[in-house]
Parts: structure tokens; C-alpha cells; sequence
């Protein structure tokens, strides 16, 4: 059972700057605001994050509710549901698989970075990746032989000739790992789309 709304005169005070009321409302909705948020995002984790941050995003902008425009439950709530709501999207976003990521269940070792210290430029992540663990069988190493292309393709500017050379490589084979990876590109993107 959901417990009544709070009297809106302990929103008002809140909205005078009351610490005692904010903590009211805070008690009040914290549950109902972490059950939505996990009801969006179904990660129990970013849930409570998203709690977090409708408090601080209430406690921002409480000076915003206009009581005359209606009340504030619906109103609180809407804001809840927006943070929760981009906290997925930008949560998706960011589980998206990489290009070079081997198939699910399938273990490729790689090697250390170049300088731990630091992120490696793309060619040095490519011949790390080269170095550390060759041009390992199987789809394991296309997946990685992907990755490299790509970066020294898209974000290095090599021609084909370049990289075939660079990976050791038949330029036949980097043709088909780039199209390949254009190819898986354009199918994650599809999901999203």
C-alpha cells in the first residue's frame, strides 16, 4: 500500500528551505523512487544511483514546482521517471559492445597496454595487441583483427596497404575484417535504432 501523499504544507516548507521537511519528503518517496527506478532500468545498482539523484535534482530544483500548476506527487514523480529513464539510455550506451570484443563465450587473452599508466594511442593498442598476443585462431583473432582495423582505418586515416602492412596481414583479409566490422557496426546500431 502506498502511503498518502505528504500535506502540502510540508512541501511548502521544504520549498522555504526547511531541512527538517526536505528529509521528510525524502523518507516519504525514497522507496517508491528506488522501485520505479529499478522497475526502468532493472539494475538494482543504477537504481539506487537514480535515487540519489532525484534527491539532489528535488532538492535543486524544488523552487521550480508551482503548486498552482498541480500536485507536487505527479509532478516529483515525472522528474523521476526522466532521470531513470536517461540514466538507461546512457547505461545502454555504454554496455554496447565494442567491435573488437570476442563472441560471447569466448575467452581471447589479451595483452597489457603499451604504458599501464596511460590510455595507449590507437596504432600503439593495435601493435600491443599485435605483440602481446599475435594474430590468435579462430574468431577469437578476427574479432580483434577487427578492432585494430577499424581504429587504424577510422581514427589512424591508414589506407588498406597501410594496415595490411602494419598487422601483416594479406590487404585481402583487412578488405573482409573492415567490412565485417561495418558490417556487426551497422547491426548494434539496428538495435538501438
Amino acid at each position: 500500500m502506498v502511503p498518502p501523499p505528504p500535506e502540502p504544507q510540508v512541501v511548502a516548507r521544504a520549498r522555504r528551505g526547511d531541512a527538517a521537511a526536505f528529509e521528510a519528503l525524502v523518507r516519504h518517496y525514497q522507496d517508491r523512487v528506488h522501485a520505479l527506478a529499478w522497475r526502468l532500468t532493472y539494475d538494482d545498482h543504477l537504481a539506487r544511483d537514480v535515487t540519489q539523484d532525484v534527491f539532489l535534482r528535488l532538492y535543486e530544483q524544488l523552487d521550480r514546482y508551482d503548486p498552482a500548476r498541480g500536485a507536487f506527487e505527479p509532478w516529483f514523480l515525472r522528474l523521476a521517471t526522466n532521470l531513470a529513464l536517461n540514466a538507461r539510455a546512457r547505461a545502454q550506451v555504454r554496455r554496447a559492445a565494442s567491435l573488437d570484443a570476442p563472441p560471447p563465450g569466448e575467452d581471447v587473452a589479451r595483452g597489457p597496454p603499451a604504458d599501464p599508466g596511460a590510455a595507449p594511442a590507437p596504432e600503439r593498442a593495435a601493435d600491443a595487441g599485435a605483440r602481446a598476443g599475435g594474430r590468435a585462431a579462430g574468431r577469437g583473432g578476427a574479432a580483434r583483427d577487427r578492432g585494430r582495423v577499424v581504429v587504424l582505418h577510422y581514427l589512424e586515416g591508414l589506407g588498406l596497404k597501410e594496415i595490411a602492412a602494419r598487422l601483416d596481414m594479406p590487404e585481402g583479409t583487412v578488405k573482409v575484417r573492415l567490412f565485417r566490422a561495418r558490417a556487426l557496426l551497422r547491426e548494434k546500431l539496428a538495435r538501438f535504432g
